[in-house]
């Protein structure tokens, strides 16, 4: 039996589900995992929309409903965030100034949406000589703690600038 072949398959059939059926297989699964019933409150407590704004990127990494779920849990971890191995890397160096630098341009950002957001990173890429992605993954790193997640102009929008600027400021 393939088993790599049948989480393959898995995947597909999820990124093809629809949002509200994933949650809602995603929420009956909560009780019998470590950590469900925190994050089951967390949905509670208004996060529903949050998760459901994020799905379409989270599904598309996930081949498994425990890899959605662990996906997922940056949207509601607290501050300060935790970060694992890969992503405290790419804060190390020359990663925490470029996060300084993209922090006071998205701080200066006159609108909170996925086109602004973006172009202050792409504008301060350009103005520092910069590669997007050198300033993309500190990025990615302070606000998810991780060094993957979606899109990171979508995770940027679906914490909001308040609390995206806070998980920048904790790491700088």
């Amino acid at each position: 039996f393939d088993f790599a072949k049948l989480s393959n398959l898995n995947g597909l059939y999820m990124r093809q589900t629809d949002d509200h059926a994933l949650l809602a297989a995603l929420e009956e699964m909560l009780p019998h995992v470590e950590g469900g019933q925190d994050f089951a409150a967390a949905l509670a407590g208004g996060g529903r929309d949050r998760l459901l704004a994020m799905m379409p990127g989270l599904k598309e990494r996930a081949k498994t409903l425990q890899e959605l779920l662990d996906g997922a849990r940056f949207l509601f971890a607290t501050r300060p965030l935790k970060l694992d191995e890969k992503a405290a890397a790419l804060l190390e160096g020359e990663g925490r100034k470029r996060l300084a630098d993209v922090y006071a341009a998205l701080q200066a950002a006159p609108a909170w949406d996925v086109a602004t957001t973006e172009a202050a990173v792409r504008q301060q890429a350009e103005a520092s000589g910069a590669k997007l992605g050198q300033l993309a993954q500190p990025l990615r790193a302070a606000l998810t703690g991780q060094s993957t997640s979606p899109g990171i102009f979508d995770v940027l929008v679906v914490l909001g600038r308040e609390e995206s600027l806070g998980r920048l400021k904790d790491q700088l």
